[in-house]
């Protein structure tokens, strides 16, 4: 798979490719536009699966260049970046069909929930073109042995790619087989497991801090956790804590 940086600032698309690398995803090729037109223009030649698009650059600016794009290449995932919250950037780019839309500067752990969605995504559509015929009882086996690497390592930064080395797997195939078997995303599943993992931790260990629990749980950054627990759960970690421990 391909993916397209699209910022007109160099330091930043140097930032990307870097966080990308470090995060361990495995694109054939990670392409740069300064421009709109560029993107477009790049879009059209290689056709990139992921965009990640700057809102504002220069000339055409991201919200028309991602009308252009979906008419060059439907199937291209974008994701929006912006150095700006505002509400009528995030409704243009629903509009768009954007599959998401994240602020700079961009957090490691949403680009990656974010390239990881897409990539899910795109392997769903695509399973025929994923990897090899692996049989009916096979799949169920490599998935019960990705599952239990999960339990093993959730601590760490897991990605999909990783877990799809560990079965032998495709990365595209992987996610395929993973989504039928688990009746989830591989994003859902480790989440989860991460998540579940925090509440033991809340629940039976006062004398660890919520940074020490996130950490514990495979989050470097405490807070981003705590948005998480608390989107999942509808209380934050020292609510949850409280109340299970009243």
């Amino acid at each position: 798979m391909k993916i397209l940086l699209a910022d007109d600032e160099p330091i930043v698309r140097r930032g990307l490719k870097q966080m990308i690398k470090n995060l361990n995803f495995s694109f054939a090729a990670v392409l740069e536009a300064a421009t709109g037109g560029e993107a477009i223009a790049l879009t059209g030649r290689y056709r990139p699966e992921i965009i990640l698009l700057d809102v504002k650059m220069p000339g055409l600016d991201g919200i028309a260049a991602a009308q252009k794009i979906k008419q060059v290449n439907p199937q291209t995932r974008i994701i929006f970046l912006t150095a700006y919250a505002r509400f009528d950037y995030a409704r243009a780019a629903v509009r768009c069909g954007a599959k998401d839309y994240l602020v700079k500067p961009v957090h490691p752990d949403e680009l990656k929930r974010a390239i990881g969605a897409c990539l899910e995504e795109l392997s769903a559509v695509r399973p025929s073109a994923a990897g090899p015929d692996v049989g009916l009882t096979r799949p169920r086996q490599l998935i019960k042995s990705a599952a239990a690497y999960i339990l093993q390592n959730y601590m760490k930064p897991l990605t999909l790619e990783e877990v799809a080395r560990q079965v032998h797997l495709s990365p595209a195939y992987f996610s395929y087989l993973f989504r039928r078997e688990q009746g989830r995303t591989f994003t859902d599943y480790l989440t989860a497991t991460r998540l579940d993992k925090a509440k033991e931790l809340l629940r039976t260990d006062p004398s660890l801090s919520i940074s020490e629990v996130a950490g514990q749980v495979g989050y470097e950054d405490a807070n981003y956790f705590s948005r998480l627990f608390k989107k999942k759960t509808g209380l934050t970690p020292a609510r949850y804590r409280k109340r299970n421990q009243a």
